[in-house]
């Protein structure tokens, strides 16, 4: 009978303790939703400040990479002008250039040479014709050398 009434009286007591009234509920409520609000503002304003400096960020890097590309631009462009004057200061040079007489004659053959009394074309059949022969004298080596294995084979 005692632990019926023990346990009877835990469970009202529990239920007692779990179900208290707060007066001052109402002001926390406004403090607690106060805090949520103002936190909430925050975030917003901590995340529109990271996007519009990441905006400019990126808008600057833009135009830095735009400029670095026509600074670029301009010096291949300069360059480019440099060698037309160099040029035509070159070819003004050689063509005002006073060479006493002396003109240019070809020193290579005209395609008559010979070796041996034979042209290039002759030399070109001769190395042909013998690399022919040898690669079909080696053909023959090998084949008769392997008829002649399998002969002594068959007579083993």
């Amino acid at each position: 009978m005692q632990k019926k009434f023990v346990t009877i009286f835990a469970i009202i007591i529990a239920i007692i303790f779990s179900f208290s009234v707060c007066f001052a509920v109402e002001d926390l409520l406004k403090d607690a939703s106060n805090t949520v609000k103002d936190a909430v503002n925050n975030t917003e304003d901590a995340v529109e400040g990271a996007v519009h400096n990441a905006g400019n960020t990126i808008h600057d890097s833009t135009e830095k990479a735009k400029n670095t590309m026509e600074n670029a631009g301009n010096k291949v462009e300069e360059t480019g002008n440099n060698l037309e004057k160099d040029m035509k200061n070159t070819t003004s040079m050689v063509t005002n250039t006073n060479n006493d007489g002396y003109t240019a004659a070809r020193t290579s053959t005209n395609g008559n040479g010979t070796f041996m009394g034979m042209n290039a074309t002759a030399w070109t059949w001769l190395i042909l014709g013998i690399a022919a022969i040898a690669i079909i004298a080696v053909v023959w080596y090998y084949s008769t050398r392997i008829s002649s294995e399998n002969n002594q084979s068959k007579r083993d």
